[in-house]
């Protein structure tokens, strides 16, 4: 765990100095402390056009100017984003490059046999979480099934015909759909893609009957009549599309939804992790900032480096029993 109290002198003069003084001031802190002459690279482990590009993209313009310093977004997509973040355990911990991370995707990959991904939780240092999306359940507004029901019993009358696009093999969509499964004891057949845009374009096309993903892969669509939401994996109803009920609502004991931050390698100086999760949290805070997640249907939702680390730590212990008992297609 960070504390400021164990950091150098100087380090904490340095953050004493960003948290107290105008953008001027934290940027030449920020410079004091990153050694990044190329900028930072911001790994998005995923596909361009998802909900995670999309905010890593506000995000990464947000830090240039809180920071003073060029921050280059890279697609990593593939393998429910394990390419993108075996790529950041391998870069130097210098601040220089980070990734964005999803929970609980991150904790099934190493908790999850037979995976063996190059990583495990001491592998991360938290920096910060930046936003919140509930899952949903949705089909095309042309679909036959009208309710979250319909689908539901049409599994059950031809297990394993009726096919749902997900973000990737456990990924948090392909969870909601394991979990739903395992209430319902239906099954379909999940079709994994490298994200959510890809996953949503599948839908759209008529390539799979439903889309698992998150509120913010459905808003679009649902307001322009594309897509009939059948479901919020919620425990209330969310207050861009409210008219469509919770899982729990149909009888179904269904909650998921991903927490979505950025985390660097481990061994990444604190005084390094405290001036990037300051950064992290002015932008947050700000209201236009705020204001871009909502209209995405994400919600704002910062942690520091510490509580982001006692989450993490709380999903792997939620998420044991569920891989215990629910395996992927």
């Amino acid at each position: 765990m960070i504390a400021i109290r164990n950091l150098a002198a100087g380090a904490l003069a340095a953050v004493s100095l960003l948290f107290c003084t105008g953008p001027a001031a934290a940027q030449a802190t920020a410079a004091s402390a990153l050694q990044c002459p190329r900028g930072i690279s911001l790994i998005v482990p995923y596909a361009p056009g998802g909900v995670t590009d999309t905010a890593g993209r506000l995000m990464g313009a947000a830090l240039e100017r809180e920071l003073g310093l060029s921050v280059q977004v890279l697609n990593r997509a593939g393998a429910a984003s394990q390419i993108g973040l075996g790529e950041l355990v391998r870069a130097r911990p210098d601040g220089c490059t980070l990734s964005y991370a999803v929970l609980p995707t991150v904790v099934t990959h190493y908790t999850e046999v037979p995976r063996t991904p190059p990583y495990t939780r001491a592998s991360f240092q938290p920096i910060g979480n930046h936003h919140l999306s509930p899952q949903t359940i949705a089909v095309r507004a042309d679909s036959p099934y009208r309710t979250l029901r319909d689908l539901v019993e049409a599994a059950r009358a031809a297990p394993e015909t009726l096919s749902v696009s997900t973000s990737g093999q456990l990924a948090v969509p392909h969870s909601q759909v394991l979990m739903l499964e395992h209430v319902t004891g239906v099954k379909f057949v999940s079709v994994h893609y490298t994200g959510g845009a890809p996953s949503v374009t599948a839908l759209l096309g008529g390539h799979v009957n439903a889309l698992a993903g998150g509120t913010a892969d459905a808003l679009a669509h649902h307001r322009s009549g594309a897509f009939r939401v059948l479901g919020v994996a919620a425990a209330e109803r969310d207050s861009s599309m409210p008219t469509v009920p919770t899982m729990r609502e149909q009888g179904y004991d269904v909650l998921a939804a991903s927490a979505t931050g950025i985390v660097a390698p481990a061994g990444t100086p604190a005084s390094v992790v405290q001036v990037l999760s300051a950064a992290m949290k002015r932008v947050i805070e700000d209201a236009t900032h705020r204001q871009q997640l909502t209209d995405f249907s994400l919600i704002p939702a910062f942690m520091d480096p510490d509580a982001y680390a006692a989450f993490w730590t709380d999903t792997e212990q939620r998420m044991g029993p569920v891989l215990r008992t629910i395996r992927p297609n």
